[in-house]
């Protein structure tokens, strides 16, 4: 992203007058920082997961594998994504290996991101419609999702904003040819990020053909430039394993089949031709976003940037386009997994602050304050501990360390980072076998399923934000039963037994 910051006056988009574009005076300026920086808060507290035990234990066993044997070329899917393994080996090294490295790693991505889209709006359409796009971004669930817990996804999207923000606003001679050549390096550090990248970048080939948005002697720098990036991590693969494509041989195989049943996980979905649209239109990660954003280009939020600015805004519609039918057509291939729309998402938060921008102040302001106050109180409902089985297992072997805690083995397996980092290593897997003699005294085990024995602990899931708050106001009777589960016991229950004989 240094890139994008230091080319980000060098191109068209620069030049235009500055009469074009909406001014804010210092004053306004601080407001809208302040307001940035509340919503950015309010939105980590409610959607603070943390440490997952999931794809996050992976990068980061791939991150300390640059900090103990360097270089390291990758032994799975996870640790193949140097932009995020290197970055949160450097984490691991300034912070240590604890749960705070997690957290910076994931925030200091989403503040970037959140940074990007503000500039690629400011310099399109003025920085009062970057501000708005700044705030929106970083309250968007489909964001703050990944803005907690280690994951590729905020990266990559960066990399593809800056790219297209760089490529689309260069001129047509020597110094914009380097220009787009650097955007297209931003290219390849998102197909680094996530294979899946290509999807987006194929809108350059119909790009190519046309001359348009941008011309084709900037789409050439653009592919020379994601060449050199990925020819580059080719020859860092051949030189330590003798294979230049060994990380695209680890990615077409690390999953062979995706069930479409987990389509279905937080979608509301009918018929297959559709079901991506339903996506996004009803979907917790989104809100009210492309509903709002769908009346904005009703009302011709499109022509609201001056056709000389338009190119970068053009070409990364056309990127998140493309992703989003090629999604839709590998819909067996590719789960629905909101965070796949995520371009799409960035390209409807910046239609819809240009918009805002430009709409009576208080009907503006009124809107910004239903999409933030929506996209908090959806995230408030989610579950902030995906992982109870895991974090339970933590506490008892906390609560009990002279003895060995005994749960399932995925479970087991899921609690390695966390029991490395509290210094123990007291638990241990279940044998297969139920009556085998070796099973140690102390149990954890979901509620329904628990051995015979006393039980000596519980471990509740606690509720969800929104559950908190409205148990804290005494309102929890006042929930309806159907939706109660989710809010107040958003899991299973976890029992700590001490077996017969124990």
């Amino acid at each position: 992203m240094a890139i994008l910051l230091a080319c980000e006056g060098r191109g068209r988009a620069a030049r235009a007058p500055a009469s074009a574009m909406p001014l804010v005076d210092a004053r306004a300026r601080l407001r809208w920082a302040l307001l940035l920086l509340a919503g950015i808060a309010a939105a980590l507290f409610v959607g603070w997961v943390g440490f997952m035990a999931s794809d996050d234990s992976l990068y980061y066993a791939g991150a300390v594998r640059w900090l103990t044997d360097p270089p390291f070329a990758g032994s799975d899917h996870w640790s193949t994504r140097f932009p995020l393994t290197v970055s949160f080996a450097a984490v691991l090294a300034a912070v240590g290996r604890n749960y705070a490295a997690f957290g910076v790693t994931a925030v200091l991505f989403y503040l970037l991101l959140v940074a990007v889209v503000g500039r690629f709006t400011a310099q399109l359409a003025g920085e009062r419609s970057g501000w708005i796009a700044a705030l929106l971004t970083a309250t968007l669930a489909v964001v703050v999702t990944d803005a907690t817990t280690v994951s590729v996804d905020l990266i990559e999207v960066a990399a593809l904003i800056g790219g297209a923000w760089l490529v689309g606003s260069a001129s047509d001679d020597r110094r914009g040819l380097t220009r787009a050549a650097l955007g297209g390096a931003l290219f390849g550090t998102a197909v680094l990020c996530r294979e899946t990248s290509v999807l987006a970048l194929a809108a350059l080939g119909p790009a190519l053909l046309l001359g348009r948005p941008v011309s084709r002697r900037l789409l050439i720098a653009c592919g020379l430039g994601a060449a050199a990036v990925l020819a580059g991590e080719a020859l860092f693969q051949w030189s330590l394993t003798g294979d230049p494509l060994r990380r695209y041989t680890i990615a077409f195989h690390h999953d062979e089949h995706i069930n479409r049943a987990a389509n279905r996980e937080g979608n509301f979905l009918l018929w297959p031709p559709i079901d991506p649209v339903l996506v996004l239109l009803i979907n917790d990660d989104f809100g009210l976003l492309f509903w709002l954003a769908g009346a904005a280009l009703w009302r011709g939020a499109w022509s609201l940037t001056p056709p000389q600015r338009r190119a970068p805004l053009t070409l990364l519609a056309a990127m998140a386009g493309v992703s989003f039918l090629l999604v839709a057509a590998l819909y067996t291939k590719l789960v629905l997994n909101p965070r796949y729309f995520m371009l799409a998402a960035i390209v409807a938060v910046i239609v819809l602050a240009i918009w805002l921008d430009r709409l009576d102040r208080r009907l503006g302001a009124l809107t910004i304050a239903l999409l933030v106050s929506t996209n908090l109180l959806l995230m408030s409902v989610g579950n902030a501990h995906p992982r109870w089985p895991m974090e339970a297992l933590v506490r008892a072997a906390q609560a009990h360390p002279r003895e060995v805690i005994a749960a399932d083995a995925d479970v087991v397996r899921r609690a390695d980072i966390s029991m490395a980092f509290i210094g123990q290593s007291n638990v241990r897997a279940l044998p297969r076998d139920p009556s085998d003699k070796a099973v140690p005294h102390l149990v954890v085990a979901q509620v329904d399923q628990a051995p015979a024995g006393q039980v000596i602990a519980r471990y509740p899931p606690p509720p969800t934000r929104l559950g908190s708050l409205l148990r804290t106001l005494g309102l929890e009777p006042l929930v309806p039963a159907s939706i109660a589960r989710r809010m107040f016991a958003p899991g299973t229950e976890m029992v700590l037994v001490r077996t017969t004989g124990g």
